[in-house]
């Protein structure tokens, strides 16, 4: 069985990010939902459990068994992170709206923080994003040691659950008219690497990395974006220029970081 565990902080984004989850896998007969609280001292926790509750009740009609998880500690990155660790989660789904005040648990550094774990996928879900379909997901990649970069294992086990067509993306100023030796060695070695799913290779040479993506994301109607945080500076950057809030928060298209 899958796990898939939303937390919530009974936030309008969190509480839109469970919507977009229920959508997404609805009906899926290898799937649960767990929806996660983590509570602070002296925090209600019968509110807490009529919250979840009502929330269950909600998302029954994605015809999904919904667990409710309630817990707390000393810090919510790691009580999360071992939670997901010990139900082995397939992938954690996280609003984000930046721009709550941070007595929210979910405000921009958090979810980063998550993203760092290594423990599973986690999806980042804007806080507008409604799910639609997930027909084309965009793979960025900087084309470097493509055969020794484990990422691409996970991401192939999100691509085969989805099936979407693939579109590759590599951003480079770099780029001329020609593409460079070096690039076209590496991009073989991905077309065969991930010759399962067909991919469209393109080669962008705009210097702000951030605006290419959200730019290619709306012209080819992406539905999701997939990014190795470890094997890519993008997500170092997070959260700290105004590009990037546009493409987490102008954007309807989701973030999905993966590690190996």
């Amino acid at each position: 069985m899958n796990n898939i565990i939303i937390p919530l902080d009974f936030s309008l984004t969190s509480f839109n990010a469970a919507h977009y989850a229920a959508d997404m896998f609805r009906g899926r007969e290898d799937v649960t939902l767990v929806l996660y609280h983590y509570y602070r001292h002296g925090e209600d926790i019968s509110t807490a459990e009529n919250y979840l509750n009502s929330l269950r009740a909600e998302l029954i009609a994605s015809h999904l068994p919904i667990k409710t998880e309630l817990e707390s500690g000393d810090k919510f990155i790691e009580c999360l992170s071992a939670f997901a660790f010990s139900q082995r989660a397939f992938m954690i789904v996280m609003g984000i709206n930046a721009n709550q005040p941070r007595s929210r648990l979910f405000f921009g550094s958090q979810c980063l923080q998550m993203t760092e774990q290594e423990i599973c996928p986690v999806l980042i879900v804007p806080e507008k994003a409604t799910f639609k379909k997930i027909d084309h997901a965009l793979v960025t990649s900087e084309l470097k040691f493509v055969q020794e970069n484990p990422c691409l294992l996970a991401i192939k086990k999100i691509l085969a659950y989805f099936k979407p067509t693939l579109h590759i993306l590599n951003v480079d100023p770099k780029h001329y008219i020609f593409l460079a030796e070096k690039y076209r060695g590496e991009k073989k070695k991905m077309e065969e690497l991930m010759a399962d799913f067909k991919p469209t290779f393109y080669f962008m040479n705009l210097f702000d990395f951030n605006d290419s993506v959200l730019t290619f994301a709306a012209d080819k109607q992406i539905d999701m974006i997939i990014i190795s945080p470890k094997y890519h500076d993008f997500f170092g950057k997070l959260f700290k220029t105004q590009h990037t809030k546009k493409l987490l928060h102008h954007s309807n298209v989701p973030v999905l970081a993966v590690h190996e």
